[in-house]
């Protein structure tokens, strides 16, 4: 096959403007030669990229030798991993891995932490627009005025031995929300309930955020001996958050006004990374049309895998097998000769600085006191600075992931290692929830993906 991008002239006549639409519709091509059977193709290059589905007119005799390579039923796009595809159009979150950019519905990641706050933030991701004053005071009495979960998710999540894994207890506590609100499931109502149905996804939206924080909340009270604190409606999200929780200051009893900043400002830049292997897990099962928090249960067991943010974990707890500053280099060494890998280094988007590090590490300076009261966190420090100097790391580009510098901040705070995670899914849920919106507002399509068979064929039974 040869495949060749039609050539842009060096230099073109003056023309019309009709002219000049046709020229650059026709120079958006890319010609496709099959050698197989010398048949030419022209596909149109749309936003950078061909429709996988123009290649199934590509075809060819059938192999009769390798009857399951399917040549009579078009040509079939090969991407393990979806390296090389993109799966769906949104307008939720843009990122230039090479340029270091970051934003959402347009709008800079660096003038969103700077100039809005969180609540702005999550309206922003999914409604589309910042809010208004009067918006923003609606969409906080929104939050607060959806009641606790019953009884039997609490129960469900305090069944878990409390040294469990709290993202196990969330995951179980979701289930068992989506269990008792069976009006909400599409299957057992036996009918489409949200697709273009603009009123129910938004009400669930609503519904989930609210939700999620408690049954969080109520995980890190369980996993920690901690009392649970019934929300408080004249809170913040996240300042409820924390105060449901009980992670509040000994002297006032209420939540750190500091250690709220921090929490909002860490949310607005976690809160979306485009398409996340999460993403892709809870738009994959958005597509089957079910409720939104199955949806949500996909991402998040996702986002649990040591590739992805359970790496954030596995990192934490690797820092603190370092055991001392004294031994930092020692685990850089090891990286080196690849015995042992450092989980929270390199970024599958970003060859440049992540734009969301440099408000990180401020933030870290805001922590000082904190930061250095923590000898794990010394440990950490003490890692990143020979890492950064390091020729191994800086020539293969492996800087430290923003996610690993929000698991610091999360440290200073007073959270432990083991909660890192979920507070970090729970800022990821607003990112996660607007592109659940999203898939409800366009066509029914299931995704599904195929394979290429290299396994046996043809083999028979004996007599």
């Amino acid at each position: 096959m040869v495949i060749n991008s039609e050539p842009r002239g060096a230099s073109q006549p003056r023309t019309n403007n009709n002219d000049l639409v046709e020229n650059r519709k026709m120079n958006n091509t890319l010609r496709v030669v099959d050698n197989r059977t010398g048949n030419e193709y022209v596909l149109p290059i749309e936003k950078n990229s061909i429709n996988a589905m123009s290649f199934k007119q590509m075809k060819a005799p059938q192999n009769v030798d390798v009857p399951c390579d399917q040549t009579e039923y078009g040509i079939r796009v090969y991407d393990p991993g979806f390296g090389n595809t993109a799966v769906s159009e949104s307008t939720i979150t843009y990122n230039d891995g090479l340029k270091g950019i970051l934003s959402y519905r347009g709008f800079d990641i660096g003038d969103l932490v700077t100039k809005k706050g969180f609540i702005d933030t999550q309206y922003l991701l999914l409604w589309g627009h910042l809010p208004s004053p009067q918006e923003k005071e609606k969409w906080q009495r929104d939050l607060a005025s959806i009641p606790k979960p019953p009884k039997s998710v609490f129960n469900v999540i305090r069944s878990f031995s409390p040294d469990s894994p709290p993202m196990s207890m969330i995951v179980a506590g979701l289930s068992a929300l989506q269990a008792s609100q069976k009006e909400f499931t599409p299957a057992y109502m036996a009918r489409d309930l949200y697709l273009k149905n603009t009123g129910l996804v938004d009400s669930q939206c609503v519904h989930v955020l609210a939700s999620m924080a408690m049954i969080s909340a109520a995980s890190y009270c369980h996993h920690s001996g901690h009392k649970f604190n019934e929300p408080d409606p004249n809170m913040g999200y996240v300042e409820n958050m924390l105060w449901m929780m009980n992670h509040v200051d000994p002297a006032t009893g209420r939540p750190n006004p500091k250690y709220v900043r921090c929490v909002e400002k860490l949310w607005i830049l976690i809160a979306d990374h485009e398409m996340t292997c999460s993403t892709a897990a809870l738009l994959q099962t958005a597509s089957s049309l079910p409720d939104a928090l199955s949806a949500l249960i996909s991402a998040v067991s996702a986002f649990y895998g040591i590739l992805h943010g359970g790496a954030l974990e596995v990192a934490y707890k690797n820092i603190a097998e370092v055991g001392s500053t004294d031994n930092a280099q020692a685990k850089i060494d090891r990286v080196k000769r690849k015995e042992e890998r450092l989980f929270g280094y390199g970024h599958r988007i970003y060859r440049v600085t992540d734009p969301r590090a440099v408000f990180i590490k401020e933030m870290l300076n805001e922590l000082k006191d904190e930061v250095d009261r923590d000898p794990l966190l010394k440990v950490a420090f003490a890692i990143d600075d020979i890492a950064q100097k390091d020729e191994y790391f800086t020539t293969r580009g492996l800087k430290p992931n923003a996610d690993l510098f929000a698991t610091f901040v999360y440290k200073a705070m007073g959270f432990p290692a083991d909660f890192i995670l979920p507070m970090t899914v729970m800022s990821r849920t607003q990112g996660l929830i607007a592109h659940w919106k999203e898939a409800m507002s366009g066509s029914a399509r299931i995704w599904r993906p195929q394979q290429l068979y290299k396994g046996e064929f043809g083999k028979k039974i004996d007599d």
